[in-house]
């Protein structure tokens, strides 16, 4: 009902605006009074479809009601999208090609309909003929041109054509500055195979390209961390890591492996590290917690248990309650069935969250694939315990 509701209410805007610029072309002189009135025939009979709850018919009625011309050019091309956008992407196709038929249009406009009639194609698969619209409106340098490279470089990203992507990028980087973003992502996606093939050159080469376009790139921080590790290199290795701290501390857990063979390497001070990057997060990491847990209790049990303590009275998590429940106790069969029981809820529980749709998941994908934004997951901070639940427990 609530679908019909809006419908009525487009259909009917609609009509005010095709009666509104009739009277206003007839008041100038550009259309003849009718006598004949065939047209508010039409205006009347897709009326009648609108009360009955026929949206389509009122639809297909308006529009033979409504003749093409400069001054209802953008109410085709309004209908053509409401096509699209309903999943009738065939009707929306047909309202576009007829528009852009059309001899008299302004150049605004025709690049209008142009860029439309290219997302329809997109909407339905056929990639190559919308590229061939898009390249049209980029080469002839269309007050479009901005939303076309957009449009095209979706084509290129839904391909894994990066390279392609990376050129159109770089041509809408400098109009939209905010796609440093995506564009460091593409040449982040096309590090992948070097570093698969053990090209370390290659992909360092690519990865710092993805850090000079975007500085705050975590993913190609990540990477090269990884690289240098896999090229044997601890000394440039721990330089990323300490850089990841000031860029996406929450990421270190991530890169917790490394920390441990650069500490082993003699190239990373790891319980100075672990300080540094929970003075930079808000919400500690539980896993950068447990690691500086594990350092200190190496020296010091009972320091140890008084830093995991002092954590979890303020963010109280499973995780931690978990690591604290490994400590001795009388009732240990009692004990070992809580400990199961939490390790299925902390296994259970997403571990990141897409900040832009709210997709959740267990695995970290730098692309969310529901709203397609890059670096929109971000790691998800345990649940807090209660209010009631810890009241009671402090009772």
């Amino acid at each position: 009902m609530q679908h019909l509701l809006f419908l009525g209410l487009f259909l009917l805007a609609l009509m005010i605006g095709w009666y509104l610029g009739r009277r206003e072309a007839i008041k100038v002189g550009v259309m003849l009074q009718p006598h004949g009135s065939a047209v508010d025939k039409q205006y009347f009979i897709g009326l009648n479809y609108l009360l009955n709850e026929q949206p389509d018919e009122a639809i297909e009625t308006f529009i033979r009601a409504l003749e093409v011309n400069p001054e209802t050019v953008e109410t085709h091309i309004a209908i053509g999208k409401l096509f699209c956008q309903r999943g009738d992407v065939e009707r929306a196709i047909k309202v576009h090609q007829n528009l852009l038929a059309r001899p008299n249009l302004s150049r605004q406009q025709s690049d209008s309909v142009q860029l439309e009639l290219a997302r329809d194609y997109l909407a339905v698969g056929l990639d190559q003929r919308a590229e061939r619209l898009l390249q049209e409106l980029i080469s002839d340098r269309s007050p479009l041109r901005a939303d076309a490279l957009i449009e095209l470089v979706k084509v290129h990203e839904r391909g894994h054509d990066w390279e392609q992507a990376i050129q159109i990028g770089q041509l809408l980087v400098r109009e939209q500055p905010e796609f440093a973003t995506p564009l460091a992502h593409y040449h982040c996606e096309q590090a992948r195979a070097p570093l698969q093939r053990a090209e370390w050159p290659m992909a360092r080469r690519l990865l710092l390209q993805a850090l000079k376009i975007d500085r705050h790139c975590v993913r190609a921080i990540l990477l090269l961390a990884e690289l240098e590790h896999q090229a044997r290199q601890p000394v440039d290795c721990a330089k990323w890591l300490q850089r990841l701290v000031a860029e996406g501390a929450d990421f270190v857990p991530q890169a917790l492996s490394l920390a441990y063979w650069c500490k082993d390497n003699g190239n990373l001070d790891l319980l100075g590290y672990l300080e540094r990057v929970l003075a930079h997060t808000a919400h500690p990491p539980v896993a950068v917690v447990l690691a500086k847990a594990n350092e200190l209790r190496s020296h010091d049990e009972n320091e140890a248990l008084r830093f995991v303590q002092d954590i979890a009275r303020r963010q109280p998590s499973l995780g931690l309650l978990r690591y604290l429940m490994t400590l001795p106790v009388a009732d240990s069969e009692a004990r070992d069935l809580e400990q199961h029981i939490v390790a299925d809820l902390v296994a259970s529980r997403y571990a990141y969250r897409c900040h832009s749709c709210g997709f959740a998941a267990r695995e970290l994908h730098w692309q969310c694939p529901t709203c397609h934004q890059w670096s929109s997951l971000r790691p998800e901070p345990d649940k807090r315990l209660p209010e009631t639940s810890r009241s009671s427990q402090g009772n």
